[in-house]
């Protein structure tokens, strides 16, 4: 990350066909944490979400845990699959109890908070139907939203109890956060997407941003070795200062496990599904006029406009 747009670890070399202008370009480094290609990396997969979603209204949801919470996902970072499982298991009820059908869902982890600290909550794109076992797509575009929180809490204690040793301690947890949380847990779930296009920019936008932007990181004392950066907290922007150590260190924390995929997909929207009932689907919701997708710009000539031709690959030995 920190070798990003560096020319010394290498650059693209273009030329214009028509006028000979040469251009380079250096390579960027692609990592979700860059400040720069983070930004760059949730557009792609924006675009790219798009095109495999179904053109039926989605509806974007976030799903977040008690604090109470936290210590047992810091030890134990398997838990974080539980996590995106449950609301799977939310949605699939929510929509079986209204209409028995199976709704697509699309879970994504967010593992940290603003100011950098450990904070898991999921992001959701989720369609507000289903299709049913007779392969009928049924609209359900009302959740009871008290239902909603008491099923997501429902879903995940008795996940996170199944997946932790059979403790005394961990039973207690589970028990007063049923007695605390007698409403459920939170879950924002009002904003309603109409068509797939915009449900994955929209989205996207939340979820495979970095962690931090670089507007955020106001400076870097050389001399005291800190880094400061702002994050808002209730409409109020606070400033924060720390050893440039510790906050590579926050960092780094966020990077998720080795072969830990923070994205999953489920029900109409699983691998298996989706490929399976593609036709059926876009049958079904054909009367929906689809999203055009944009294609990526070409490098152009700064002189006479014309596409550029990449003519070669530079890396250093």
């Amino acid at each position: 990350m920190l070798r990003c747009r560096d020319p010394k670890y290498g650059f693209l070399t273009y030329k214009c066909p028509k006028c000979g202008e040469v251009k380079t370009i250096p390579l960027t480094c692609k990592s979700r944490i860059c400040t720069s290609c983070g930004k760059k990396h949730a557009d792609e997969w924006a675009e790219k979400l798009a095109k495999g979603l179904h053109d039926v209204l989605h509806r974007h949801m976030v799903f977040t845990r008690p604090e109470a919470l936290r210590p047992i996902l810091e030890k134990n970072h398997g838990l974080l699959r539980v996590l995106m499982d449950a609301v799977s298991q939310t949605m699939k009820r929510i929509i079986a109890d209204r209409k028995k059908a199976t709704p697509g869902v699309i879970c994504v982890l967010h593992p940290y908070g603003k100011d950098l600290s450990l904070n898991p909550h999921v992001h959701v794109l989720a369609t507000e139907g289903g299709l049913t076992k007779r392969n009928e797509w049924v609209n359900v575009n009302f959740f009871e939203y008290g239902k909603l929180r008491r099923t997501w809490q429902y879903e995940l204690l008795t996940g996170i109890k199944a997946n932790m040793p059979d403790a005394p301690e961990t039973n207690q947890l589970i028990d007063n956060l049923f007695k605390t949380y007698e409403n459920g847990f939170y879950v924002y779930a009002k904003k309603k997407l109409l068509n797939a296009k915009r449900a994955a920019r929209y989205i996207g936008r939340y979820i495979r941003h970095p962690a931090i932007a670089e507007s955020r990181i106001t400076s870097f004392d050389e001399k005291a070795n800190t880094v400061t950066f702002w994050y808002e907290r209730n409409g109020k922007r606070i400033e924060t200062t720390m050893p440039a150590l510790e906050f590579i260190d926050k960092l780094v924390k966020l990077i998720p496990d080795k072969n830990f995929k923070l994205i999953r997909y489920y029900g109409v929207y699983s691998r298996k599904m989706r490929k399976k009932l593609h036709n059926t689907i876009t049958a079904l919701t054909r009367d929906i006029p689809s999203s055009p997708i944009e294609e990526p710009e070409p490098v152009t000539c700064s002189k006479c406009g014309t596409p550029m031709q990449l003519i070669g690959i530079t890396r250093p030995t």
